[in-house]
């Protein structure tokens, strides 16, 4: 199989057009592949099949002891499924008030010792000196997850307010948008205002990702923006900020003004986005996040605001 038949089948992996059954023996060949364009699409589709066999294995070893930069910090990253499903292994009842609107967390699926390896690999990744800042700045993404946690939490803002470079910032925002935390929203609120489009384009997909709807006028007025990120993310954003009085119209109106193919899937979305809230808002508690919509490891930052890939 050649590159390009590859990454036609780990496309249709990432979007569930594949018999699951033959999922795990196709993504750990892909994972093996000499070729770290393909071992990047496979670990990009991965996230979706973390609970198969040998696929979180395979991925926390590239995590480890992938020689290509690239492939490593994709790695890194990729196991943000061990700890958003994790995560309530780090819930202590005893030190917390009830919360009808906060509950308990359901006891996760992925074993704890599986979640403290990854946590402590994590962990001590991130702030490994002898590691790439791009290896480091995934680390702190998938981190994002367990913000909550001081030390997390700590990091976060670390990474952000010390960031040697603007993907480190971008980072930072986009572990933000991952944690209900009254600073992270002061910060990303005020990103919206930033001259750095990367930033801005983070900044709204943690706004929607927080539901924070007093962002919305910023937002509406970035949907013209000059920058095609930052125009994608606006667009997106609109089923989660816009009110729901007006959202089905703008969404038409955007779908007869702009024809492309990126704005046609931020449109999904937003849709998709709009149709969850609405459930939510009749009654449905289960909860919603925008990266439950567009899988959080496939993302604009992945490359520069020129097309180029972000300095390590």
């Amino acid at each position: 199989m050649n590159r390009s038949q590859a990454l036609k089948e780990l496309e249709l992996l990432e979007n569930y057009e594949f018999d699951r059954a033959d999922a795990p023996a196709r993504l750990l060949t892909h994972l093996d592949s000499d070729d770290s364009e393909v071992v990047v699409a496979a670990l990009r589709a991965s996230t979706g099949y973390f609970g198969l066999p040998g696929v979180w294995e395979r991925a926390f070893d590239l995590a480890l002891n992938a020689k290509d930069e690239e492939v490593r910090a994709i790695a890194n990253a990729s196991l943000w499924p061990v700890l958003q499903d994790g995560a309530g292994w780090d819930w202590d009842p005893e030190e917390e008030e009830p919360d009808p609107e906060h509950p308990a967390p359901p006891e996760p699926m992925v074993p704890r010792e599986i979640y403290e390896t990854v946590k402590s690999h994590l962990l001590s990744r991130v702030d490994a000196r002898m590691e790439s800042m791009d290896v480091r700045r995934r680390c702190l993404e998938a981190l994002g997850h367990i913000a909550f946690l001081p030390e997390v939490r700590t990091l976060v803002l670390r990474f952000y307010n010390e960031a040697p470079n603007l993907w480190v910032k971008v980072s930072a925002i986009y572990a933000m948008g991952l944690c209900d935390d009254d600073e992270f929203e002061r910060i990303v609120l005020s990103e919206l205002e930033s001259p750095e489009a990367p930033l801005v384009s983070e900044a709204v997909h943690a706004c929607a990702n927080l539901r924070l709807e007093e962002a919305w006028p910023a937002v509406a007025l970035l949907l013209d923006h000059s920058d095609e990120d930052v125009r994608f993310e606006a667009t997106a954003a609109v089923g989660m900020l816009s009110p729901l009085d007006e959202a089905d119209d703008l969404i038409g109106h955007i779908g007869d003004n702009r024809r492309d193919a990126r704005t046609r899937e931020a449109l999904r979305i937003a849709t998709q986005a709009l149709e969850d809230r609405r459930l939510e808002e009749a009654g449905d508690l289960d909860g919603w996040r925008m990266d439950d919509v567009r899988d959080e490891i496939d993302r604009l930052t992945d490359m520069g605001s020129d097309g180029a890939p972000p300095p390590a």
